[in-house]
């Protein structure tokens, strides 16, 4: 399957020298790690567990900006801090070692918040929040066919992102340099 992921230089040199890489924990914002711990948790009973204790979801990209826009586009702001030297890595991996969701409703994740299954849901959420129910919810970001407008986009038209243990070096198709906007 084929996926792209931006990185900082260093991961590219790492990956052309030879080397297997792994994310690590200390490069996830305090703010994000119990979103990140839960997608981890997600991968291992997904995927299998990671090779090495410490590691993190290295994040791709399966489909940017829709079916028709499936690679990251470098001219675009928000793929690493501007100024940032940066990769964008082209890689084929086998399909059973990514785990893909909703780029949109990771947010929820990310926030914290319960994702409803339909209006009438989140109607009843609301009048009766339960903390509960809110990490259940978030399996719903995994359902890519999943097609309600209030909530996310048809298929075609989904930013889908991907999570893997590792990129190894012959997973590599192409390595394209730029600074981030």
């Amino acid at each position: 399957m084929r996926a792209w992921t931006i990185q900082t230089r260093d991961v590219a040199e790492a990956l052309c020298s030879g080397r297997t890489w792994y994310a690590h924990e200390p490069k996830v914002a305090p703010d994000w790690r119990h979103a990140y711990q839960w997608m981890r948790d997600q991968m291992t009973a997904r995927l299998g567990p990671p090779a090495v204790p410490t590691q993190m979801p290295v994040w791709l990209w399966c489909q940017w900006r829709g079916s028709r826009r499936a690679r990251p586009d470098l001219r675009y702001v928000g793929h690493l801090p501007s100024g940032t030297a940066g990769v964008r890595i082209e890689l084929e991996l086998d399909e059973t070692g990514i785990l893909r969701s909703d780029f949109e409703l990771w947010h929820y994740v990310l926030n914290g918040w319960y994702l409803p299954g339909s209006p009438a849901d989140e109607r009843e959420f609301d009048a009766r929040p339960d903390r509960a129910r809110i990490e259940p919810s978030w399996q719903r970001i995994f359902d890519l066919d999943r097609n309600n407008r209030r909530y996310t986009s048809s298929r075609d038209e989904k930013s889908i992102q991907g999570v893997t243990w590792c990129m190894r070096p012959e997973d590599v198709r192409a390595v394209t340099h730029f600074i981030a906007r």
